[in-house]
């Protein structure tokens, strides 16, 4: 696996410096707060702090005053962003002049509600018009994200809470996600690039297995096979940590009361 490289000189700011809420106000905005720490990261007192939030095209920049004097946004509200959509944030630093300096782009916000895909802060979940499907896992984004049919009531409630919709559609989606990084993409090296949303999910593959085992690079057909196996593992343990079996069960029996 080729490391990518860095001519720019522009530092990367880890996004575990970073971390961005999510809320809705009353009047139905969404609304974030920030927290930065920028503590020994060699940027010049006097540079320039900035938030984005974006979706697609369309983007909203906040000025947060400089490093050595910082003024993040509280309770920030972003008109113009429908409030279930799907928001990322990144965090700019630039010289007075503009020149970028340092940047953590593809942030994913925290929102209050605890969905499986929020503890994995991994997967995004968005909600568009899927016609006649329930959801769809968009592989083409960075990161991927779960799309879920926004004209289906209580559809965020659903995939928060709802024993059948976890057990059946989760490990689903961890399945292709892991198909798309170890077989699709040739993805076995956690430490190409930590940022990179692959070997985040890597990572987070590893935590869930309770060893460093991976499958080894490569096409033939023995190593695809091994390949195979590990995502069946990584599915497996992913469920039991989650008891979705026995949250379908459970389903299952309250809807036969």
């Amino acid at each position: 696996m080729i490391r990518r490289l860095n001519y720019t000189g522009r530092k990367k700011i880890p996004r575990s410096r970073v971390s961005i809420h999510l809320a809705t106000t009353i009047e139905g905005h969404l609304a974030f707060d920030t927290t930065l720490n920028l503590d020994r990261i060699a940027f010049p007192g006097n540079a320039k702090i900035f938030v984005e939030a974006y979706r697609r095209a369309f983007f909203k920049r906040f000025p947060c005053g400089t490093v050595s004097n910082p003024r993040l946004p509280k309770s920030c509200v972003l008109e113009g962003f429908d409030s279930r959509s799907l928001v990322l944030f990144r965090i700019k630093v630039t010289d007075p002049k503009g020149r970028l300096l340092g940047v953590a782009d593809k942030i994913i916000p925290r929102r209050p509600e605890e969905e499986l895909a929020d503890k994995l802060c991994l997967l995004p979940v968005d909600f568009v018009d899927l016609g006649r499907s329930i959801w769809r896992l968009d592989l083409a984004g960075d990161p991927p994200s779960l799309q879920l049919n926004k004209n289906i009531e209580n559809i965020r409630e659903m995939a928060r809470s709802d024993g059948s919709f976890l057990s059946l559609v989760y490990p689903e989606v961890v399945r292709q996600v892991f198909h798309k990084i170890i077989v699709d993409e040739n993805h076995t090296d956690p430490d190409t690039d930590p940022e990179d949303w692959m070997s985040r999910w890597i990572h987070f593959a590893m935590s869930i297995l309770g060893k460093r085992l991976l499958p080894p690079e490569g096409e033939s057909e023995p190593i695809l096979q091994e390949k195979l196996r590990w995502i069946d593992d990584v599915v497996d343990a992913f469920s039991a940590s989650n008891q979705l079996l026995e949250k379908f069960v459970q389903a299952q029996r309250i809807r036969e009361q």
